[in-house]
């Protein structure tokens, strides 16, 4: 019970995000069309970087909490604004809508829940204490995330997205209330100043040349000479790769049957539900006493493996619901197994690591995988759709083959930083 509301957060804030992540695909394809959907995952690649430069500038600037304050309120204002739009139906703003839903969506899941984990590492100086309650939190997000793709699995097909997307607005508003609560609660100080070796208190104009706000591009800096970092950002690139090429194949597909946006939202909110469900129980069960029985580095390696299997099934087999049972594998071993693992990794690094490097690797890093992923799809089908499934299942195995020992590396790194008692800066 003791981080019973920052889980409540986390469910709060996972919960917005799969009920507009899976709202995404369907409206984009609706609003605009399915095969733009790749040229929509590059275009995404692009927005994140230019709002990557002020989120690192906002870190300097504000400090963690005021930052995760102002960031969950600019997207609630503007999911607000998007869904009033969207409720006129004006068929002259459908382009504009589609492409702002798309772009909203997809970097409030990388800025918006990256940051939150941040804050969660930033405030577990344990290793033991974090992989006790990574999981957990995990479990919370869960929760949040199988409850409103239930409810949006259940209404969809009724055309009730509008009151839906209301939902997600006031999820936004209660999110960093509780976490605000929870840091409260346990007396963790906002460590701001640390963020630069200088005279950096908040509110403070930051020094030119400090070594904590080298400047914008600091945390690029940071994952780009530290082959630690670097290991971490190659994992997240192969994930995002993968799950872009099983993604664009599941909808698709979910398109040419399904047809109607209000049942391409149902099936994907079905999917939606069943991931998270699928996270859920990996959470409960499984995440905690792998960790501590097996240890990080064969954890770390166990989910590439079974990526392998995924992706040889589903290209042996390419219809819709095989598509669909290795997105909810990919999706829900990733949530409730990997993505914990993948947390633990940042607990022994500095501050810097933990908010500017974490920010580049789980917003550039994904979004460059998925941008990668979705080359591929593009010129697959352009050049030779014949090509589309095993072409893709090839370069696929590929990123997984390097993926591995990359894994290994990763996870002996860590166990000796802990071993030395070090942080990484």
């Amino acid at each position: 019970w003791e981080i019973a509301p920052l889980g409540l957060s986390f469910g709060c804030a996972l919960g917005c995000y799969w009920m507009l992540r899976t709202m995404k695909n369907a409206l984009f394809m609706e609003l605009v069309g399915p095969a733009y959907l790749p040229h929509a995952k590059l275009a995404s690649m692009v927005f994140l970087l230019v709002t990557l430069v002020l989120y690192g500038k906002g870190v300097d600037w504000l400090g963690k909490r005021k930052l995760l304050a102002l960031l969950y309120a600019l997207y609630a204002a503007l999911f607000a604004v998007l869904t009033y739009f969207f409720q006129q139906g004006s068929a002259n703003h459908h382009l504009t809508l589609g492409w702002g839903f798309y772009l909203s969506i997809e970097s409030f899941g990388s800025l918006g829940i990256s940051h939150l984990w941040s804050l969660a590492v930033n405030a577990t100086t344990d290793a033991e204490v974090a992989a006790r309650r990574f999981p957990l939190l995990a479990v919370g997000g869960q929760i949040g995330a199988c409850t409103c793709t239930f409810l949006l699995a259940r209404t969809a097909e009724q055309g009730q997205l509008v009151p839906l997307l209301c939902l997600a607005v006031v999820l936004l508003a209660v999110a960093p209330v509780m976490t605000f609560y929870w840091l409260q609660k346990n007396n963790i100080p906002d460590e701001v100043e640390h963020l630069s070796e200088g005279d950096a208190s908040l509110g403070a104009r930051p020094e030119a040349g400090s070594k904590g706000t080298a400047g914008i591009w600091e945390g690029l800096r940071l994952v780009m000479t530290r082959p630690y970092l670097v290991a971490v950002l190659w994992s997240v690139v192969a994930y995002e790769l993968v799950g872009t090429y099983l993604d664009y194949q599941m909808n698709s597909k979910a398109h040419e049957t399904l047809v109607t946006l209000e049942k391409v939202t149902g099936f994907l909110a079905t999917y939606g539900f069943a991931a998270n469900f699928i996270s859920l129980i990996f959470a409960l069960t499984g995440t905690t006493w792998l960790v501590k029985n097996w240890g990080l580095s064969r954890c770390l390696i166990i989910y590439p493996i079974v990526l392998c299997f995924l992706v040889l099934g589903a290209a042996s087999f390419p219809t819709l619901w095989v598509m669909f049972a290795a997105q909810i594998a990919l999706k829900g071993a990733a949530y409730g197994f990997n993505k914990p693992c993948l947390e633990l990794v940042y607990v022994p690094t500095s501050d810097d690591i933990q908010f500017k490097a974490k920010s580049w690797i789980d917003t550039a890093g994904s979004r460059g995988g998925k941008a990668l992923g979705s080359v591929m799809n593009a010129n697959l089908i352009r050049y030779a759709p014949e090509w589309l499934v095993w072409g893709g299942a090839s370069v696929c195995l590929v990123f997984l083959a390097i993926w591995m020992p990359v894994s290994r590396f990763l996870g002996a790194r860590y166990e000796r930083l802990l071993a030395d008692g070090e942080k990484l800066s």
